[in-house]
């Protein structure tokens, strides 16, 4: 009896010794890059469609009065043409960029899901207005205000959701010309690539963050000074035709053309040789089907592009706003469009020494 006990001892203890062999020899479960990622994109997706659809469907959702002051007839048409033109930039972008590869291939290229993550870019636009007033849009374009108080919770500067958003405008622009920018730069760095071989990384970021710069810059010169917006809040010193109603600050240029859309142009740009962004890392490793695949891949990159908004643009662009200059004087109603609510007497325009009310609901 003793000897049966033993033996069955001796062979449970060579199973069990086996067994844990085994479990050493298998490694620790690990989330892949882009699954990380793709869940990043999920929540700032599912954030992004809370804000817009609560402003959608709330009180506020209606176009900004223009005031008294009336627009040139030139002025009209050109705004005009820009409504059409713009929604059918962007049409064609996602034609070219999106739905003819997709078609071709059977999936999207590299490009495409740059472009689907750069549609919602939009959605930052005003966030530069978080804590104070910077950003003014002219209102004689077709709008329904904008996505602030009433809907993005803990929103602080009063009086945002009057700024007039142009939706044919801002959301199509978005994926017209942000997106375009960075394929722009990729193009010309592949061009300086080719002629300087020994070109290396830290010289090619340099590169991306000062193209992006000027191309950004370069473009929203051109719109502020056809009056399409204004940044009324800059410092002065740090702007191009500083005072004037169609002053440009170098921070905007610098955050949201060199690193913002520099960040979207290095993503596409430093690719392996599967042609894949590093946010794509372990997407082999993954037992889904093709599809299931797609999906986490065009989310890793929006997670990776909305992301580097938020820190390279959205939240340093709260210190220029902070520390920016008096309101030059000359904005029109439909520029201004009642968003000069601060100081103690509610009736002034943001600026140093003037206090910042706290704004609980919508004004």
């Amino acid at each position: 009896m003793r000897i049966a006990t033993s033996s069955t001892s001796v062979e449970t203890g060579t199973v069990i010794s086996a067994a844990r062999t085994r479990a050493l020899d298998v490694p620790a479960h690990r989330a892949s890059p882009v699954a990380i990622w793709a869940a990043l994109g999920g929540l700032i997706f599912c954030f992004q469609a809370y804000v817009l659809l609560k402003w959608m469907t709330g009180p506020y959702f209606v176009p900004t009065p223009t005031g008294p002051d009336k627009l040139s007839q030139a002025q009209s048409v050109y705004f005009l043409f820009l409504q059409i033109a713009v929604p059918l930039g962007a049409l064609y972008c996602l034609m070219k960029w999106v739905a003819l590869p997709r078609i071709r291939l059977g999936h999207l290229t590299a490009d495409g899901r740059l472009f689907l993550a750069g549609t919602l870019i939009f959605f930052w636009d005003m966030s530069m207005n978080y804590s104070s007033t910077s950003l003014l849009y002219n209102s004689h374009m077709l709008n329904f205000g904008a996505w602030t108080l009433g809907s993005w919770p803990m929103w602080f500067s009063p009086a945002a959701n009057l700024l007039p958003e142009p939706v044919l405008v801002t959301i199509p622009g978005y994926t017209a010309l942000v997106t375009t920018q960075a394929l722009f730069v990729c193009w010309l760095l592949r061009k300086a690539k080719v002629r300087w071989p020994r070109l290396g990384i830290l010289a090619s970021v340099a590169l991306i963050i000062v193209g992006c710069t000027v191309v950004d810059s370069t473009i929203e010169l051109l719109l502020i000074r056809t009056g399409v917006y204004a940044y009324p809040g800059a410092i002065r010193s740090f702007a191009i035709f500083p005072g004037q109603t169609y002053q440009f600050p170098l921070n905007e240029g610098i955050l949201f053309g060199g690193l913002g859309v520099g960040s979207m142009t290095a993503l596409l740009f430093f690719r392996d040789d599967k042609g894949q962004t590093f946010v794509e890392r372990g997407i082999e490793s993954l037992k889904y089907g093709p599809v299931a695949k797609g999906w986490l891949r065009g989310f890793a990159v929006f997670g990776y592009c909305h992301l580097m908004f938020i820190i390279l643009y959205a939240i340093p662009m709260q210190f220029f706003s902070l520390h920016a200059g008096a309101f030059p004087e000359g904005y029109p109603s439909y520029m201004l469009n009642g968003m000069c609510v601060y100081g103690v007497t509610g009736d002034q325009c943001p600026g140093p020494g003037v206090m910042i009310p706290r704004i609980d609901t919508p004004q």
